[in-house]
């Protein structure tokens, strides 16, 4: 299993706003993509911003293909949310599960 970690800043309350959009646009999104199993959408407060981590999971890298395309480690950031976020990474990293109790 393959896990997608994209992470994400947002000031005041745009954090709710983009976990609102992913949990209804996003997710219906990679509802349609075959092999993806899940996501988590962390947050945590830091001053003025909070930091967003967007974990996915996929059963294989050739699922992510599906859902980010070939440049499938480019940082897939729809219009909506880049007017939400107050910044993030360009980039994501992708992570094999070892071990998962």
């Amino acid at each position: 299993m393959i896990v997608r970690q994209f992470r994400a800043w947002a000031e005041g309350d745009r954090a709710a706003e983009y976990v609102q959009h992913f949990g209804s646009q996003v997710q219906a999104r990679l509802s349609r993509v075959e092999g993806y199993r899940k996501a988590m959408v962390l947050t945590r407060k830091q001053g003025a911003e909070t930091e967003i981590v967007v974990m996915t999971l996929f059963d294989r890298l050739e699922n992510v293909k599906g859902f980010a395309g070939e440049q499938y480690e480019v940082a897939n950031v729809d219009p909506v949310a880049q007017t939400l976020l107050s910044r993030y990474d360009k980039t994501v990293s992708h992570f094999d599960i070892a071990l998962e109790l």
